[in-house]
């Protein structure tokens, strides 16, 4: 008969001899690394996230504005407000904004974009418009795009501050941008209408 010993040297060799610990081990040595990559995911997820709403946003902005019939204030204020809900779980307050702008070009034969009318809402982020805002002045349109004399269009652009949720000290916060232009369809949307 085997006499299991008793005490403090006979608890270290069953210890030592003993497995029942090593996947507690392993566990607690992997789990930073798998924390680390749960969180990066659904930093990730984020991200992309908001990328596609402010891509759509963008597109369904400038394509509603351009089936208008006039382009008036009141109707620029219920699509800033549309904006609003098409964007949640994301808040568009601070860290957003829209700018919705109307541009003609010159009847001549350089055909020069210029600004008839900007309309900015849905958010308060300090981003100005890259297109330009001074009524009557150039706009800068995206490379390669072009327009025909007397041609109008709608030039929507949405900006938002993205800050990380979970690395705000590892991910830079960043602005991003979208852009979307549309042609009217029923009239030109040259003139602004209170």
């Amino acid at each position: 008969m085997l006499r299991h010993r008793r005490g403090p040297t006979g608890a270290l060799r069953r210890l030592c001899r003993g497995s029942e610990g090593v996947s507690i081990i392993e566990f607690a040595m992997m789990a930073p690394v798998l924390t680390f990559l749960l969180l990066a995911g659904i930093e990730m997820g984020r991200y992309v996230l908001l990328q596609q709403k402010l891509s759509r946003l963008a597109i369904s902005t400038s394509d509603l504005m351009s089936r208008a019939q006039a382009a008036t204030v009141d109707d620029i204020t219920q699509v800033f407000a549309a904006a609003e809900y098409s964007i949640q779980p994301f808040k568009q307050d601070a860290e957003g904004i829209i700018h919705i702008t109307s541009v003609t070009s010159d009847d001549d034969v350089t055909a020069t974009p210029r600004v008839d009318w900007q309309q900015s809402g849905a958010g308060e982020a300090p981003h100005g418009s890259q297109v330009g805002s001074a009524v009557g002045t150039p706009a800068t349109l995206p490379e390669g795009f072009e327009l025909d004399p007397d041609q109008n269009i709608i030039v929507v652009e949405v900006y938002y501050d993205y800050t990380p949720f979970f690395f705000d000290g590892v991910m830079e916060p960043k602005t991003i941008g979208q852009l979307a232009l549309h042609r009217p369809r029923l009239v030109p949307l040259n003139e602004l209408k209170p």
